[in-house]
């Protein structure tokens, strides 16, 4: 009896809420270390404040993940390749529309520009992992397939007959 093994198996996606949590987490990493890069340059002694920069602005934007979630669930079920990109980042952009909409609503910071001028890493982290995440999405109904025995596993067959550890059974 010769065992063959399938060379890959089916593509195992995450869940839209999986997926948009992760994208929560990636934009407000790239963006705090960004403010923490451009600070840390001009006065290293302050890095204190980029940090509670982006505390804030992960709990804010915590609040707009609601808003994100339904636009990456339809991302998932109606993804074909770039129509699933292109859902995902419009989630993005409502995400960071209502983020900004919350900061602008809560803080005193006067005009909308100067509150694009801090989240704009955000925004540019939370596109690039988009683009990470859904950059190998498959089209719709494709995914890996099985394309026949591993060859690597398939090169070994079993002896008729031999049990592995047999003679240990005892």
């Amino acid at each position: 009896m010769k065992l063959t093994y399938p060379a890959s198996a089916p593509i195992a996606k995450p869940s839209a809420l999986t997926s948009t949590l992760h994208i929560w987490l990636f934009s407000n990493l790239g963006g705090t270390a960004h403010l923490l890069a451009s600070f840390g340059v001009d006065s290293p002694s302050d890095l204190l404040v980029p940090l509670a920069m982006g505390l804030l602005a992960g709990l804010v934007s915590l609040a707009a993940v609601p808003v994100a979630w339904p636009v990456f669930v339809l991302a998932q079920r109606a993804c074909a390749g770039w129509q699933c990109r292109a859902v995902a980042l419009l989630g993005v952009l409502l995400a960071f529309a209502a983020a900004n909409g919350l900061l602008l609503r809560a803080l005193p910071l006067g005009p909308p520009a100067s509150l694009l001028v801090l989240t704009w890493p955000y925004l540019l982290a939370a596109l690039v992992a988009v683009a990470w995440r859904y950059w190998l999405q498959p089209a719709a109904g494709t995914g890996l397939r099985p394309a026949g025995p591993a060859p690597l596993l398939n090169a070994w067959q079993q002896r008729v007959g031999r049990q592995p550890l047999a003679h240990l059974a005892h």
